[in-house]
């Protein structure tokens, strides 16, 4: 029985605790650091489980409230220090009721590790480098459309976008269009497009759900990595199936703040399972969208009809102007005009006719004349169309009858016109060479389509009452938009300086005011002070396009649209299976793939890229401490119908390159980790494949001979119409004696009348440059169908051994030239059986011996070793060998020719041959008086072998007056052509000659800087091929806390470079009248000129800088360089040299402040100096590319109460100049900030908003790219 006082006693227990219980316990205690007590402010304390938790104050107390009775496991973090985890009884029965944590100091970030720095997995903060990691909590809490967003704010790191899925990134300055100063890896796969070694990043087929993290190593990093490095590595970390499992999907949507654009969609998901010791995951990534719009004054002229005229007045079949038409084409009906509905650009009426009405003819009284038509059909009442063309038989004119325009229909899809008995026996158009002269149909339909109706518009262009008369067609035209004289009202005269307005339509100053498209001339003033009102010739010209468009889309007449297409789409995938079936072992396959259209900017204009396709394969194997990879990198540039393309040229990019790379690496770890060993070897191989539309590889494909073994008989020069410097079907055979004498080609006459098969052939194949006509030259093929088996190209029906017109049959395989002459011609097939196609026709041209892909080898060997000497003093040293098979001899890799091996077991060794081996030394000292301390102090020597494109670039940029402009790589250097006096030679467009160079003549180098007009002198130097860049660092850093919640890096460095590869700049002068520089222009009698080493000595500035106004007019010709032929004309060149010396030096640093348990914050900031460097050939002074000061911001929220994350990121980025090839200008300082919002639905759907550039603040980032502005994004992740 219970007593009354205990009863009591159990009813007051039980009453307490229910009154607690509702109230709440709670826990009280002090947060300390264990070594010296301090308190620690703003550590964050949970009891784990529950959302129950507290921070720290300013004396490191805290108090969590409304605790239920239980047992609980209380968690403390804070950042720098190692996690602290005890179980606890609520309430907490210690004597002083107050629980006391002890944190240990601990490394910063500890549980990052990276493998970039050393190239072996080490904890960040024992890495002996400048170096930053983007985690993948901070990429996930983001919803950026490109990875390189995550970057932007990074120490050191330069960032330039130019669309929504394009922009470029470097280190530490030298920024490019495509830099290639910034090694880019991707799981340690060099990321890059292999023809040109540069790294287009939106190919990378990586999604940002499977970016484990991203690693930035800053400063030279040759020693370990080689070329491409000495400027720093950015490592892109996947995550590994094994390590990370399950399925995620995102969707992205949002907009681009610009009017009437496109949504911006984006998709990605990744999944990964693990079975076993094996890991599979696939990541894939779908865009598209609407790019930022933005046309460059380059893609613009390329596409005005005022600067390349109306091509399809050059192939609608009608005699527009400029030239008389043939006597006897007939003109077209009246009567066709019916059924088309004018202006709707589609031919109504079926009559291959496009738009026709009466305004395409004139009436004479009350009679309607159409204009002249090509009918197909050779209409002079003497016969000059092509010889040995087929000729009209009764059987064509009959079924032409049936038709209503009386058309007839070839095979091959050819239409002859209007076909009536009057066109009996007459030659027609069918698209063969029938003489043998190159040419196809040539003397028929003469006077129509021809090149001159493209400016054949019927507008009165220039406004002077006179329509396509001679001063608004061609080149005379185009001399009066060059012009600087604004004498526009006059016969021949100049419109002036010109420009394109934000609308594309070219302006002048023609009244060279200053202000172009101004309101003179119709504003009611006298404004140049003549005492006359609006007068002609006092406002700036205007051109007048009439109705017509004023944009030409296909800038080059090859059939495929070229104007600039801002719809971006990029398709990729990655796949990856890991096997691990233990500690020791580990192995890895991966391939991704990548699909991509968008623009993107090189040093010599913007490409759309359209279809362009990036594909890898990568194996890796490690066994302990041995790793062995290899790796397959191609491109593919586009198919035929939408390849890449230049956007102000039209010119066609066909790339089918290829990177092999195979690595081996050993780390060693001795006296108990003090002692730790790297080293490996690396070789890269190159295989570049783009047939001479980037780089000069075009030999095994260009239609020629270029070894001298050429078929016998063969043409060995061409008329060059389109001034491509390539030959092309179509085009007229030359031949050029031993004198240089240039004379036409007719394959019959070295024949005779006794051709073909007189017992004899032409004997050995020795024609240097023969030009392939895909005829049998020489007489020694057979692959013919011998019909009648007499070992003839012909049935020899008479017995004479001779082709007889109208009595033998020309057998299948073969040809009748000029009607006379019978040859086997190459047809793709094999007509005589003997399993061979076309063999010995055209031998020699094309063969496998000219296959000049040149290939590239490169060879490195590397070690480093840290060694602890104490426990707080490290010493690094860093060792690099590179061979580079353009740079030295010292291996013979043995593999240029097509059919050669690849095997290492092929190479010769020559060690006598040192000279050009690349040597990367680094040494270093890390000195950490504590945890969480580290000062390191390094010094590293680093290189950057030319690329492809600095060495092998060939490639078509614009034309320059009558000039057309090529970018060539500088192999084997820049030589200059020069007689047997050794007098430079220069070449003369207008004459077609080679002549020396004499003392009326001075050279001049037109700037690429639009805002430069160029640079006279009076001396040339060749130019030697180029050297390794070679860059000599010294740098401090510090990484550590500096006080218990603020972390902090600082990096000072100081780097000098020499040899530095120059951006694209003029090789060849203009050669120019020397009066246009010495004239005493404003009659003060003084004058500039050359001094005797041929120096220009500027006495007078006035009288200079009016020449440099004036320099059009003094245009005489080109430079010729040595690899030009008599009758070839020679280009205008840009290439690369190398410069001297520059000094760069500055520092970066970092800010890392935990400013409360939810909010914490990034403040990095970046500043670079340099001294001046010049462009050794203008005297040009050159950009870094940089800005002087850049910071970043970072602020984050991460609520402890609801699933919610904010992230505010700033950017500032001081004003710089830019220089990039052609692209020159000022970068104007900005500030951008984004606004990050994430929200957890539930544990499996997570919503993103993402407002880039919140203030929708329009900067530029890359000249030639476009305003950038606002984007809004929102993302919606789904976790299965």
């Amino acid at each position: 029985m219970i007593s009354m006082k205990k009863y009591i006693h159990i009813l007051t227990t039980l009453f307490f605790l229910t009154f607690v219980s509702a109230q709440g316990l709670k826990l009280e205690g002090e947060i300390l650091d264990s070594s010296n007590k301090s308190p620690l402010a703003f550590a964050n304390i949970i009891l784990e489980g529950t959302s129950l938790g507290a921070a720290s104050d300013n004396e490191g107390r805290f108090i969590i409230e409304k605790i239920q009775a239980g047992t609980y496991t209380v968690i403390a973090s804070y950042m720098g220090y190692s996690i602290y985890k005890k179980e606890i009884i609520i309430p907490y029965a210690l004597d002083s009721g107050k629980l006391l944590i002890l944190l240990d100091p601990e490394t910063i970030q500890l549980d990052e590790y990276v493998v970039t720095a050393s190239r072996r997995r080490e904890r960040i903060e024992d890495a002996p480098a400048a170096i930053s990691v983007i985690s993948k909590t901070e990429i996930r809490r983001e919803s950026n459309t490109n990875l390189g967003d995550y970057l932007k704010g990074t120490k050191g790191i330069d960032f330039t976008q130019s669309g929504i899925d394009s922009y470029n990134m470097t280190a530490r300055g030298f920024n490019s269009s495509f830099s290639s100063r910034l090694l880019t890896l991707t799981d340690g796969r060099m990321a890059n497009v292999p023809s040109l070694r540069l790294t287009a990043y939106n190919v990378i087929p990586v999604s940002f759900d499977d970016v484990e993290q991203i690693e930035v190593v800053l400063g030279p990093s040759s020693a370990l990595y080689g070329p491409n490095a000495h400027s720093g590595v950015l490592n892109i970390v996947t995550s590994s199936p094994l390590r990370s499992q399950g399925t995620k999907f995102n969707f992205q949507h949002g907009y681009l703040n610009q009017n009437n654009t496109d949504p911006l969609k984006k998709y990605t998901m990744r999944t990964a399972h693990k079975y076993n010791n094996i890991g599979i995951k696939i990541s894939a990534v779908a865009l598209t969208g609407e790019d930022w719009r933005h046309i460059n004054p380059d893609e613009y002229e390329g596409h005005s009809p005022a600067f390349i005229g109306r091509y399809d007045l050059q192939k609608n079949r009608i005699n527009d102007g400029g030239n008389a038409a043939e006597l006897g084409s007939p003109r077209l009906p009246i009567s066709w005009l019916e059924n088309e509905i004018p202006n709707n650009g589609i031919d109504d009426n079926g009559n291959g006719f496009i738009d026709e009405d009466l305004n395409w003819g004139s009436y004479s009284g009350d009679v309607w004349e159409g204009p002249e038509i090509a009918d197909g059909v050779d209409n002079f009442f003497f016969i000059d169309g092509e010889n040995g063309s087929p000729t009209v038989d009764s059987a064509m004119i009959l079924q032409a009858q049936e038709d209503p325009y009386n058309r007839y229909f070839l095979d091959n899809g050819i239409i002859l016109y209007d076909l009536d008995y009057s066109d009996l026996g007459k030659r027609y158009i069918d698209g063969i060479d029938n003489d043998g002269d190159g040419e196809v149909d040539e003397g028929i339909d003469k006077g129509i389509d021809e090149n001159v109706e493209r400016w054949i518009d019927g507008i009165d262009n220039d406004g002077d009452g006179e329509i396509d008369e001679a001063d608004e067609v061609g080149d005379v035209w185009l001399d009066r938009i060059e012009s600087k004289y604004g004498t526009w009202n006059l016969p021949n005269g100049g419109f002036g300086d010109y420009e394109f307005d934000e609308e594309g339509n070219l302006i002048f100053d023609s009244n060279r005011n200053g202000t172009f498209n101004d309101d003179w001339g119709r504003d009611g003033i006298d404004n140049d002070g003549d005492n006359e009102i609006d007068e002609l010739g006092e406002g700036d010209f205007v051109v007048n396009y009439g109705d017509l468009p004023r944009i030409v889309k296909d800038s080059n007449n090859d059939g495929i649209d070229d104007y600039p297409d801002f719809n971006v789409k990029n398709l990729r995938y990655d796949f990856r299976l890991d096997w691990e079936p233990n500690s020791d072992f580990t192995a890895s396959l991966s391939h991704g793939y990548a699909w991509a259209k968008n623009v993107n900017i090189t040093g010599i204009a913007r490409y759309l890229a359209d279809g362009w396709v990036y594909r890898y394969y990568q194996s890796k194997i490690r066994y302990k401490n041995l790793f062995l990879q290899t790796y397959l990198n191609s491109s593919f540039s586009g198919e035929a119908d939408h390849p890449t393309r230049n956007l102000a040229t039209g010119s066609i990019i066909y790339d089918r390159s290829k990177k092999f790379s195979l690595q081996l690496q050993h780390y060693i770890e001795r006296m108990n980790g003090d002692f730790r060993f790297v080293w490996g070897l690396d070789y890269f191989l190159t295989l570049p494949d783009t047939r001479g539309t980037i780089l000069a590889d075009k030999d095994g494909t260009d239609l020629r001979d270029n070894n001298g073994n050429g078929e016998a008989g063969s043409a060995n020069h061409y008329f060059d119409r389109d001034d491509s410097f390539y030959f092309e079907t179509g085009e007229s055979l030359r031949s050029i004696d031993s004198s240089g004498q240039m004379s036409s080609y007719d394959p019959t006459t070295i024949w005779g009348s006794d051709f073909p098969y007189s017992g004899v052939s032409l004997g050995d194949d020795n024609v240097n440059n023969a030009v392939k006509d895909g005829l049998d030259n020489d007489g020694d093929s057979d692959d013919f169908d011998d019909l009648d088996g007499n070992g003839l190209p012909f049935t020899d029906n008479n017995g004479n051994g001779l082709y007889d017109p109208g009595v033998d049959l020309v057998e299948p395989g073969a040809r009748a030239i000029k009607g006379t002459h019978v040859f086997v011609f190459a047809d793709g097939i094999d007509n005589d059986g003997d399993g061979k196609i076309d063999e010995n026709i055209d031998e020699g041209i094309d063969e496998k011996a000219e296959d000049n892909r040149y290939k590239v080898n490169e060879f490195g060997m590397y070690y480093q070793l840290n060694w602890k000497i104490n426990d707080k003093l490290e010493f690094i040293q860093a060792t690099r060998f590179d061979i580079h098979d353009r740079l030295t001899d010292i291996i013979q890799f043995n593999n240029q020719n097509t059919d050669a091996s690849y095997s290492p077991f092929n190479w010769d060794f020559d060690l006598s041959k040192t000279e050009g081996v690349q040597f990367s030394p680094k040494f270093g000292l890390a000195y950490k008086p504590k945890e969480n301390q580290n000062y390191r102090l390094t010094w590293a020597k680093a290189f950057n072998t030319p690329s492809n494109q600095a060495l092998f670039l060939d490639i078509f940029v614009t034309r320059l007056s009558v000039f057309k402009i090529f970018a060539r790589g500088a192999d084997g250097g820049y030589q200059y052509t020069r007689n047997n006096r050794n007098e430079n030679m220069w070449y003369d467009p207008y004459g077609g000659t080679y002549q020396p160079v004499d003392s009326s003549l001075v050279y001049f180098y037109p700037s690429i800087d639009p805002k430069i007009a160029g640079y006279f002198s009076g001396k040339l130097q060749d130019q030697p091929e180029l050297e390794s860049e070679i860059v000599s660092t010294w740098e401090f850093g510090y990484k550590g806390r500096l006080r218990s919640n603020i972390f902090g890096t600082f990096d000072l460095y100081k780097s000098h470079y020499s040899s530095f590869v120059s951006g694209a700049t003029f090789i060849t002068p203009l050669m120019l009248e020397k009066s246009i520089l010495t004239d005493d222009h404003n009659n003060n009698g003084i004058s500039n000129y050359t001094d005797l080493n041929g120096d220009v000595i500027i006495d007078d500035q006035d009288d200079y800088d009016n020449s440099l106004d004036i320099w059009r007019q003094g245009i005489e010709g080109v430079v010729a360089l040595a690899d030009t032929a008599a009758g070839v004309p020679t280009p205008v060149v840009i290439g690369y040299v190398n410069y001297g010396e520059v000094d760069v030096w500055g520092f970066d640093g970092s800010l890392a402040i935990f400013l409360s348990r939810t909010w914490n914050m990034d403040v990095t900031y970046s500043y670079m100096g340099t001294t001046d460097f010049f462009n050794p050939i203008t005297k040009a002074k050159e950009s870094i590319n940089s800005p002087k000061h850049k910071a970043g911001l970072k602020l984050q929220y991460s609520s402890n109460k609801i699933p919610a994350t904010l992230s505010l990121n700033g950017r500032y980025v001081d004003g710089y100049k830019w220089s990039s090839g052609i692209y020159f200008g000022d970068i104007k300082a900005y500030t951008i900030f984004d606004l990050h919002l994430g929200y957890e639905v539930n544990k499996h759907i997570k919503a993103n908003l993402t407002v880039n550039n919140i203030f929708n603040n329009k900067h530029i980032e890359i000249i030639g790219g476009p305003s950038l502005g606002q984007i809004i994004m929102l993302r919606l992740e789904t976790k299965l």
